[in-house]
């Protein structure tokens, strides 16, 4: 027999028997002795619990706790090292958003901050910011509570700001009031919101008119139902036990929810201030959708701010709505605007739009004239990706179509506070750019552009300067930050809350653009950003494809697919906006209609040989190759051609399509299968769908894949992702499938992403070493 724990107790070196008594008392001694051990180890063990896996779903403090509050700048500069990046440096990034003006005198600009739990990132917050652009001093004005979040503020006069927060006591979100001292720069504490609004539902977007008179919010509820009645018969379902989805029409779910009857309706409602000096509504909320089974704004992405607008005046509003009353609108891309007349007696709703079958949206006012409306327009139903150019309707007069010779889509647009000027944000080459255009009407006028290069949002006119603004600003090498903007050579940054993280983290300082002749012998560009351990040794590659397939790799900081994340793992990066992308005109883009396998093909492959000719240093025998949705989809189709895929010495596909004759009837907006094939029905042409099918060529499959997929992706449902796993298994071909059962499209749960950037380098080291 071998000797066992308990022999050890026993004996000694000697192997000499102790007496019972002796050995009696020895272990209980012993025992007590141990037990005192595992008691003292308790908080260590539940340290190292916590610290390895952090809680994802943190409960929110009831009271402030201020010796839980570290802010990314405190963390960051108390380090002694400066570290490598890594995804969880990124995870701890400061996010700065909707930098505004003071409306009057512009002397101060108040934004968001979103900030994570330090250093664990279990938990965050979203607090409101003042800075003085005369000092430069900086101000938080609400309380940094974890999982509190304020957003969508307005001023409403020169001291009051409206928002949205979750801080109420019910934890729904509600609208608050923040009343501003005279002399903010001697503020010492935080100040104390008050709340407006105590709905029985969640407020998910909030627009205010520029006199302050009227707002504009929405709940989720069922058409015919007010706020509260919805919230009746939803405590009512929720008591039958009965838990059974019906549908008599699609959508039966959307992005990455199921959609069972409660919709995004708008209210507009009269505001004014009370003897307390708090704002309260003065009218009975009027949800001008009212008995519509549709939704504003639209999902899964509308906003208010963009979907909404009140008129100079304040007493008319337009808003932006889907046709969602029958199953077309799955393979319809119809969005309509729609005005409202707030002075009369009922409110009625006119569609301005309905004379395109296309998408128009994000209606804006002019700020000056009542009568002015200016909206995002496309011009091919069905075709999501179409150009988006600007309308403008000036009251009974003909609508124009601005800057109509231009082949660029419009992203977004900013009125000047005086009417005269549009500020238009627009990809170009890659790059999320600026253009100033004046003498809308005139057909002389050509945009000027003011921001040249990495991605520009957000912007905010100046009250009396209709050339200076704010703006958010971000990069491939700089993550997102706040700057003012007073002349193409004299742009400033306000904001400085990632400073000591950009001290203390090494990244890659370098990005570059290079070109190629492509498919169809022409120009495709692509993005290189060398290994943070620099270019003097031979380096793997990490060759990244996008998804869309209409979009692009812009010159953009990303809190997902990161290219630092990878550069300072020691591999290089190469990334093709092939044909299809973007950002390089309309015809480039719609060049991937019916060519889903050949044109991207032929330029990644293309690019790839350019990349390895031009950057020498890269070692093109440890080359992987990534990529996400379409860029999923390309991945499987590389799988199956060996002329491309023996370059690479392993995969990953993250939420990929697999089968287009599957992804035909699963997927939620039908119109991106159907327009991308030639703008055919799966039944009504089943060769279209199969010509360049992936599952057609799974016997020619041999490298190495994981593949990655979100439960809630129904975008790309994740039959697909597992049923690329199952080719490879069935084929014996070394596969790992890495299922996300709460996450959609996208990896949103800062766990999940450690944990994927974890899995994906793990893979890539293993087949590159």
């Amino acid at each position: 027999m071998s000797a066992t724990d308990s022999d050890y107790l026993i004996r000694d070196g000697s192997a000499e028997t102790t007496s019972k008594p002796k050995l009696k008392k020895f272990l209980i001694l012993s025992s007590i002795f141990l037990l005192g051990i595992a008691i003292g180890s308790i908080p260590s063990f539940i340290y190292y619990f916590r610290q390895s896996k952090p809680n994802p779903n943190p409960p929110t403090p009831s009271v402030w706790n201020s010796s839980d509050y570290q802010s990314n700048s405190d963390f960051y500069n108390q380090l002694v090292t400066i570290e490598s990046f890594n995804q969880t440096h990124n995870l701890r990034l400061d996010r700065l958003s909707s930098p505004c003006f003071h409306p009057k005198t512009g002397e101060s600009v108040i934004y968001l901050r979103k900030q994570y739990h330090m250093p664990d990132l279990n938990g965050s917050t979203t607090t409101l910011h003042w800075k003085n652009l005369q000092t430069n001093q900086t101000i938080q004005l609400t309380k940094p509570i974890w999982n509190i979040h304020d957003q969508q503020f307005y001023w409403i006069d020169e001291k009051t700001i409206i928002f949205l927060s979750n801080r109420a006591s019910s934890g729904l979100v509600q609208i608050f009031q923040l009343n501003l001292p005279e002399n903010l720069i001697n503020l010492r504490d935080y100040l104390e919101p008050i709340q407006i609004t105590d709905y029985p539902l969640d407020i998910n977007n909030l627009l205010v008119n520029r006199q302050g008179t009227r707002l504009a919010f929405s709940c989720q509820v069922y058409s015919n139902l007010s706020i509260e009645e919805t919230n009746i018969r939803m405590k009512t379902e929720a008591k039958t036990g009965e838990n059974v989805y019906k549908f008599d029409k699609l959508f039966i779910r959307h992005w990455d929810e199921f959609m069972l009857g409660r919709r995004h309706h708008p209210f507009l409602v009269s505001l004014q201030r009370n003897a307390r000096n708090v704002f309260e509504f003065s009218s009975k909320p009027q949800d001008v959708l009212f008995g519509i089974d549709s939704d504003s704004p639209t999902r899964p992405f509308g906003d208010g701010k963009t979907q909404w607008s009140f008129s100079a005046s304040g007493n008319s509003f337009a808003f932006t709505r889907q046709h969602d009353e029958t199953s077309a609108v799955a393979w319809s891309t119809n969005l309509d605007i729609y005005t409202v007349d707030l002075t009369a007696m009922n409110f009625v709703s006119i569609c301005v739009t309905c004379d395109n079958f296309a998408a128009d949206t994000d209606p804006s006012y002019s700020p000056v004239d009542e009568h002015v409306l200016v909206y995002r327009s496309q011009s091919v139903p069905g075709y999501e990706s179409d150009q988006f150019k600007i309308k403008l309707i000036n009251g009974s007069n003909p609508r124009m179509t601005l800057m109509n010779n231009w082949d660029r889509s419009i992203q977004g647009m900013t009125w000047s506070n005086d009417g005269q000027t549009l500020f238009l944000e627009i990809g170009e080459e890659g790059e999320n750019v600026i253009y100033k255009f004046t003498n809308l009407t005139s057909s002389l006028s050509i945009p000027l552009r003011l921001i040249n290069d990495g991605t520009s949002k957000d912007l905010n006119i100046h009250p009396l300067n209709s050339n200076m603004f704010v703006y958010t600003h971000d990069s491939i090498t700089q993550p997102l930050n706040i700057y003012l903007f007073t002349s193409p050579i004299s742009i400033q940054a306000l904001t400085n809350h990632n400073d000591n993280f950009l001290s203390k983290v090494r990244m890659s300082k370098f990005a570059e653009k290079f070109s190629f002749l492509g498919a169809k012998n022409e120009t495709v560009w692509g993005w290189h950003i060398p290994p943070l351990n620099g270019t003097n040794q031979k380096a793997p590659l990490a060759f990244l494809i996008h998804g869309g397939p209409q979009s692009s790799w812009y010159n953009a900081w990303s809190y997902r697919w990161n290219y630092q994340s990878f550069s300072s793992q020691g591999y290089a990066i190469i990334a093709i906006n092939f044909h299809g992308s973007d950002s390089y005109g309309q015809n480039f883009t719609d060049s991937i209609i019916g060519e889903y396998g050949t044109l991207p093909f032929d330029d990644l492959k293309m690019g790839l040989t350019a990349a390895l000719k031009q950057f020498n240093y890269i070692d093109g025998n440890r080359s992987i190759a990534l990529g996400a949705s379409y860029g999923g989809y390309m991945i499987n189709w590389i799988a199956g051609h060996p002329e491309l895929s023996q370059r690479f010495r392993a995969l990953v596909n993250h939420d990929g399509l697999f089968d287009l004759r599957a992804m035909a009837y699963s997927t939620e907006e039908l119109w991106f299968a159907e327009h991308d094939v030639g703008n055919f029905t799966q039944y009504d042409n089943p060769k279209a769908y199969e010509k360049y099918n992936p599952v057609n060529y799974v016997a020619n499959w041999t490298q190495p894949m994981l593949v990655i997929h979100g439960g809630h992706d129904y975008r790309v449902p994740d039959t697909q992702g597992i049923s690329t796993f199952t080719a490879l298994q069935r084929r014996g071909i070394p596969s790992r499938l890495l299922y996300l059962p709460n996450e959609n499209h996208w990896t949103m749960n800062p766990f999940n992403s450690l944990l994927w950037y974890r899995e994906v380098l793990n893979w890539m080291n293993q087949w590159t070493s």
